[in-house]
């Protein structure tokens, strides 16, 4: 079978074949043909309804919906002084913290995994749970810890009697700091791998020339992982830049805005300006897709050979008289980002009144008889449920039959299917929520309001790691075997359904199990789009705590934690193939 751009045509294959299993592998092309456009249409329906929506919402002078003028004037203030401060801020808190997390995320790599570091495998557990703890709920927790009548100050008051110091969580050293704390382990994640598989050789060889751990990690291991290390700089610019949650819950009520928090003002606060919001949204959308044009260009340039075809052995660096300080660093991180933050929600959602004296405190579970008691809490839990479970098998059958037809059949036109699927990749979750809002509110559609919506915001903003994970595993598969079952009488259907299918399943577990993950927390893409009926409990916690209902949101906020683990748990048991991953 020829896959070129020219769409699908059949040969002859070197064996004899039966006319009727010809006619039957052509039928069932037609259906390839008939779903491939199907899919395609929904793709570019999903991608472009909302960029679309954006385009002209900037050129308005009106609220969306409403009559009005056309104008360049929304365009025109992205140069106005408070416009270009904020993009000043953003690029800078977004720099500092991608140069801050990949220091960190990388020297943790190394030791875990290039030293002899004496508990690897419980370092990268805690690392890799650590990555599923919320931004906005890490954010609530150092709220709680850093804010100027948290945990920190009342300990410097009440019990150090210490008055001239005071910390304030709300300013852009918090941001930063936070913001640090959530992204060291997506870098850490994306490094191991490289480490990992690298050829230790060249390092073996540094050593044996006389080279010291430090020069040779200078000279041979750093330059070896030179292109990872910029493809996960870029990754964790983008994520960086489309922050919302952090910057919004500890820059607004320090009067730092970035981008992100800039057009949720915009539009949730009057005087409204959502021309201005769609341009601003834009504008950053152009940033975040430049940084990804980059990385996926790095990805594929192949231009630095880490791993070989010959077998060998790392030896593992001794860390000698740095075991200590290596030690309290990786303890330091974890205690900072998953053990503390955990704990302060804990007691917060179990106390009366706040205070940093567990002994002075009046501890009640009246937060979480409130959770038990409420109609609308239980909705919220039900329509998170909903929305993860459904929506994450809906983004996963999507995305394979994408990534089938880009990878394996590749028919004409099948670039602009893989462009259209990685353009909400570029596109922060503010800035699709917007557009959404935009386009289902006007659009003669009956889904504003409804959790389809929110399923279709959730989909089109992770469809592309769907799509990149299966299409990694399709990718692996040789089409001999595909090939053969068709030779042996089977159709192109059934030959997708009995070998490909299989074979990737564990891939389409893990995807699965990321699609649902990522549903579960998500808040920057819901914020804008959703209803009392439709709330989600991403939602509700964001909510209860812009109330200054702690108490309430921290008891949220751990039932949410137990939920996601409860749940991570129940799909690693119902899905052995993503175990194996």
């Amino acid at each position: 079978m020829d896959r070129g751009e020219e769409g699908f045509r059949l040969e002859t294959p070197a064996v004899r074949v039966r006319p009727n299993t010809i006619r039957r592998a052509a039928a069932n092309g037609g259906v390839l043909i008939g779903l491939y456009v199907v899919v395609f249409a929904v793709v570019a329906f999903l991608a472009l309804v909302p960029l679309a929506a954006l385009v002209i919402g900037s050129l308005r002078d009106t609220s969306p919906g409403m009559p009005g003028q056309w104008t360049l004037a929304n365009w025109a203030n992205l140069v106005s002084p408070g416009v270009v401060e904020t993009l000043l801020t953003t690029l800078a808190v977004a720099g500092l913290s991608t140069a801050f997390a990949m220091a960190i995320g990388t020297a943790l790599a190394l030791v875990i995994h290039r030293t002899d570091f004496r508990w690897p495998n419980a370092m990268t557990g805690m690392l890799a749970l650590s990555f599923y703890f919320p931004s906005f709920i890490l954010a609530m927790a150092w709220i709680v810890i850093g804010s100027p009548g948290g945990v920190i100050n009342d300990i410097l008051r009440e019990f150090l009697n210490i008055e001239s110091f005071s910390v304030d969580i709300y300013s852009v050293t918090g941001i930063i700091f936070v913001m640090v704390l959530h992204q060291v382990p997506f870098v850490y994640l994306t490094i191991r791998g490289p480490i990992m598989g690298m050829d230790p050789s060249y390092e073996e060889a540094a050593r044996t020339a006389g080279a010291s751990p430090w020069r040779m990690l200078r000279r041979v291991t750093l330059p070896m992982l030179a292109y990872a290390l910029a493809s996960s700089a870029l990754l964790c610019l983008v994520l960086t830049l489309e922050q919302f949650g952090i910057p919004v819950l500890i820059g607004v009520p320090g009067h730092v805005t970035v981008l992100a928090t800039q057009i949720y003002l915009l539009c949730r606060f009057p005087p409204t300006a959502y021309g201005l919001a769609a341009a601003i949204g834009l504008t950053l959308a152009a940033i975040t897709s430049v940084a990804i044009l980059l990385q996926r260009r790095l990805a594929r340039g192949d231009r630095s050979v880490t791993t070989t075809g010959k077998a060998g052995k790392i030896t593992p660096i001794p860390l000698g008289v740095w075991r200590w300080p290596v030690n309290l660093m990786c303890g330091f991180y974890i205690a900072v980002s998953l053990v503390l933050p955990g704990l302060i929600l804990l007691y917060t959602s179990l106390i009366k009144f706040f205070t940093a004296n567990p002994f002075d405190a009046t501890f009640t579970f009246r937060n979480y008889l409130y959770i038990w008691n409420s109609e609308e809490t239980q909705r919220a839990i039900i329509n998170t449920i909903i929305v993860s479970g459904g929506g994450a098998l809906v983004g996963v059958l999507l995305g394979v039959a994408c990534s089938y037809y880009v990878v394996r059949l590749r028919p004409t036109g099948y670039r602009v299917l893989d462009a259209l699927v990685m353009l909400p990749f570029g596109v922060p979750g503010i800035v699709l929520g917007l557009g959404l809002l935009w386009a289902y509110a006007y659009l003669p559609l009956p889904l504003y309001g409804t959790l389809t919506l929110i399923v279709l915001a959730y989909v089109t903003r992770f469809l592309p790691y769907a799509a990149e994970t299966a299409g990694a595993r399709f990718v692996q598969l040789d089409r001999s075997l595909e090939e053969a079952a068709w030779t042996a009488g089977a159709s192109r259907l059934s030959g997708v359904w009995r070998i490909l299918m299989p074979l990737s399943l564990p891939s389409l577990q893990s995807s699965y199990f990321l699609l649902f993950m990522a549903f579960f927390r998500e808040i920057s893409a819901t914020i804008l789009i959703f209803t009392a009926s439709t709330s989600v409990l991403s939602v509700s916690i964001w909510s209860s705590f812009e109330q200054a209902n702690w108490g309430f949101a921290s008891a949220l906020s751990i039932l949410a934690m137990v939920l996601m683990v409860a749940m991570m748990s129940l799909l690693l048991w119902a899905m052995p193939g993503a175990r194996r991953r």
